[in-house]
């Protein structure tokens, strides 16, 4: 069944624990803040084509089609912030939900506190690139980076970026030969206030280099300057 009320943000709540769901409109509700939600795959589909909402919060572990899946489907749908919300906790599951489109991702029992925070930085997070900027040309040619379509070619082949690799890997290009560290990636990527932490980056960046580099375990292109952060160096 899906619900919804009027308020200024507008999220779906993907979940097939209606329990769960109880708890996150709770939550939200109080933060005012509009729910609509979703007991399934299918219906976060349906909720977000009618419904535009501003952010999802979606689980993992639903039957038929899981939350990996729905994740993938509605980014071919929309660009809409994905904040995965899950009871699985081991680094090949969020690393796959990055790489599937999801933008954060918060490991249940959670904090109300840090959820509210991390769903705000991720509805408020600026893109990096605007219709304005032009093509971006590096590595011999190699890497192309369109900003106004949101496209980018790696050896003559387009890739597939969620929206936080596209404006990561944009952030690094216009910085590019310079090494960025932490805090600086996390502030402009994700917002100054943002929840976001070291090791959720080093996620985005595996699984960004996976999708670039031609080899991901000896990166060429997207280095790792120990301790200090990450630069994107080129020919």
């Amino acid at each position: 069944m899906i619900t919804s009320s009027k308020s200024a943000l507008k999220v779906l709540v993907v979940d097939d624990s209606q329990e769960h769901v109880d708890l996150l409109k709770l939550i939200l509700e109080r933060a005012g803040i509009s729910v609509i939600s979703a007991n399934s795959g299918l219906e976060a589909l349906r909720a977000t084509f009618n419904h535009h909402p501003d952010a999802i919060l979606l689980d993992i572990m639903m039957p038929g089609m899981d939350g990996f899946t729905t994740s993938q489907r509605l980014r071919e749908l929309s660009d809409t912030p994905i904040l995965i919300v899950s009871a699985k906790s081991q680094t090949d599951d969020i690393t796959k939900a990055f790489e599937l489109g999801a933008d954060d991702y918060v490991v249940k029992p959670y904090d109300s506190r840090e959820l509210l925070a991390r769903l705000h930085a991720c509805i408020r997070r600026v893109p990096a690139a605007t219709e304005d900027d032009g093509l971006v040309t590096l590595c011999n040619g190699d890497l192309v980076i369109d900003p106004s379509r949101h496209r980018v070619i790696v050896r003559q082949q387009e890739v597939k970026l969620t929206k936080t690799e596209f404006d990561l890997l944009y952030y690094f290009a216009r910085n590019r030969g310079r090494v960025l560290t932490h805090s600086m990636i996390l502030e402009a990527v994700w917002g100054q206030d943002s929840c976001v932490s070291k090791s959720t980056l080093k996620q985005f960046m595996l699984s960004l280099r996976k999708k670039i580099e031609q080899n991901p375990n000896n990166p060429q292109w997207l280095v790792n300057e120990h301790g200090v952060g990450y630069a994107l160096m080129f020919d």
